[in-house]
């Protein structure tokens, strides 16, 4: 069984009716489509898998395994503070 590729989705903004899908390796293929789109008066955008998301596909993650990579992504992102790494500057610097 061959593992399903990630896809870039170009997706009616009204609707969420897919228009166009390739393969991420494409995607600028995507982006031209929706180009073309906008300027017929269509509103619509384009989805791309995360870098989590096709990592996780080319690893083959199963449905529960992915569901839980994805929420140890949340919460390592979560458990810093805004300030963890950006080194504070004094207020005066004279």
């Amino acid at each position: 069984m061959e593992k399903e590729k990630s896809k870039v989705r170009v997706l009616d903004l009204g609707t969420d009716q897919v228009l166009f899908e390739c393969d991420v390796a494409e995607s600028e293929k995507a982006y031209k489509f929706a180009a073309e789109m906008e300027q017929l008066g269509l509103e619509v955008k384009v989805n791309s898998p995360t870098l989590s998301d096709t990592l996780s596909t080319s690893l083959g993650l199963s449905n529960s395994q992915l569901a839980a990579y994805k929420a140890s992504l949340e919460d390592e992102i979560e458990s810093h503070e805004a300030g963890c790494c950006v080194e504070e500057r004094p207020k005066n610097l004279n």
